[in-house]
Order: structure tokens, then C-alpha cells, then sequence
């Protein structure tokens, strides 16, 4: 807690010194990409947010590619970051061509009125960034009910999957949703009995694999929602097996494999 305390503090009070702008561009670019030119256009992605959040703790967002994942030309990584939240970067997303699409969706905790961006690295090493400005408050804080993160407990590592077939730029795709049962505690929350801090607990990477072949991997933080759900896109081929793993902060590991039917073919 102690770290957390001097990661989250520091941040604040910088945030609280400096604009939006500046504490981009002196704090958290620098710190994640040193000199490194990044291109603030949608020419490879775009960042669709709400502009107001109707829930600060569950804030839906989605990053749509604009190129397919190609062998010769892909969107190798995605960095997502709240610009006010008390850990900035909510979650570094590894890709592959394997993907067929980089497209890519999940709900956020959002602490205060901020700047939300997504920079997407591409193979070849170019940076990308969009971002958009939404009004939440109170996301990473509020204390979830004492009744509810005891039953969410009880069922942390179950995960749900579903996939539904489509035809993309990348061939064949499907639209995955992993979703896995945590209550993604972020050390900022009082317990309203105690009145102290619900010690920290939640999701630090998920591995999903198709047929053992790697689709996706992210490193995630707090600033991830309860529940944590997440979109991609993947090639179903001739059917398999999709297997998803899960550690948290507390070195809990979980496996699950879904079957995977193979796409119908058009008539």
C-alpha cells in the first residue's frame, strides 16, 4: 500500500499543478516514451468514449484499427491511458497478426474529469495516439457494497466467452468477449465498516491463446472495471480451442478453454 500511496500521490499532485496538456506532455509521455515521435491523428486508430460517463467505475471504451493485422504490417501494441486517474496507464495490450483485427474493447474505472488516450505502436516502431475527454468522478473510490465483494469472492477466476463470426478486412474474423469474475479491488476504497482501505486485489494479465497459437496478452492495473471484460477479434479458422488465462495481484493463476466452432460457409 505504502508504494501505491507514493505512486498515487506523486501523480496527484502533479496532475494538480499542471493542465492537461502539460501533464501529457512532461509527465506520462516521457516517462513511457522517452523522445519517440508520436503521430496524434486516427490514421491507425480511434478512441470512441462516452463524454459523460453514466457509471465512473464501469466507463465502456473502444479502439477501432484502421488497418488489418497483416504478417507485413500490424498494430503490435496498445497502451491505454487516463491521464488523471492515480495509475495513468490502465493497460498495455499485446498483439498479433493472428488477429485479423486490432480492434479492441473494455470498460474502465475513471477517477475525475479527464483525458483518456489510446497510442498504438505498430511494428515497424511508429507511434499513433487518439484521445478523447470524458466527465466521470469517483471510479477508482467508491467502495463497492460489503454483501457484493464477498459473493464477488466466491467466484474470482470463473470467465465467460462467447464469439460471433463476421467477415473483415482480415478474412475470416470473429468478435470475441472474454469476461472473468474479480472484483478488481484498487486499494483506494474504504471498507464503510471498518472505515479503512479494502487492501488492493485485482487482475494484473490475461493470456489468450487459439489453438496455441497467441492472440492476445495485456497487462492491465486498477484502472480496470470490476468484472473485467474484453473484445478482440481473432481467426476462428477451421474451429479449436480458445484457452484464457488470468493472474491477479495476489498470484492467483486460472485457466479456461472454450470450444470455438469454425465459421459457416457462404452458401
Amino acid at each position: 500500500m505504502v508504494g501505491l500511496w507514493l505512486v498515487t500521490g506523486g501523480l496527484a499532485h502533479a496532475a494538480g499543478k499542471q493542465s492537461e496538456t502539460e501533464l501529457w506532455d512532461t509527465v506520462l509521455k516521457p516517462q513511457h516514451f522517452q523522445k519517440r515521435v508520436i503521430s496524434s491523428d486516427q490514421a491507425i486508430v480511434e478512441l470512441r468514449i462516452p463524454v459523460r460517463a453514466e457509471d465512473s467505475g464501469v466507463v465502456p471504451i473502444s479502439v477501432n484499427a484502421k488497418i488489418p493485422q497483416t504478417a507485413e504490417r500490424y498494430i503490435k501494441t496498445l497502451y491505454v491511458f487516463i491521464d488523471r486517474n492515480p495509475k495513468p496507464l490502465a493497460g498495455v495490450f499485446h498483439l498479433t497478426p493472428e488477429a485479423g483485427k486490432a480492434d479492441l474493447a473494455m470498460r474502465l474505472r475513471i477517477n475525475e474529469f479527464t483525458h483518456v488516450r489510446v497510442v498504438a505502436e505498430l511494428n515497424n516502431g511508429e507511434l499513433h495516439m487518439d484521445s478523447g475527454y470524458t466527465r466521470a468522478s469517483g471510479g477508482c473510490s467508491e467502495p463497492p457494497p460489503f454483501l457484493q465483494l464477498r459473493e464477488s469472492r466466491k467466484h474470482i477466476g470463473e470467465m465467460k466467452f462467447r464469439a460471433n463470426h463476421e467477415q473483415g478486412e482480415g478474412g475470416d474474423v470473429a468478435l470475441g468477449q472474454l469476461i472473468i469474475s474479480h472484483p478488481n479491488v484498487t486499494g483506494l476504497q474504504l471498507d464503510q465498516r471498518t472505515r479503512s482501505f479494502i487492501p488492493p486485489e485485482y487482475v494484473t494479465k490475461v493470456e489468450i491463446s487459439f489453438n496455441g497459437r497467441h492472440i492476445l496478452s495485456a497487462e492491465t492495473d486498477i484502472s480496470i472495471s470490476e468484472d473485467p471484460s474484453f473484445r478482440f477479434f481473432f481467426k476462428p479458422a477451421a474451429g479449436g480451442t480458445l484457452e484464457a488465462r488470468m493472474t491477479d495481484s495476489k498470484g492467483r493463476e486460472f485457466t479456461r478453454k472454450f470450444p470455438v466452432e469454425a465459421p459457416a460457409k457462404a452458401s
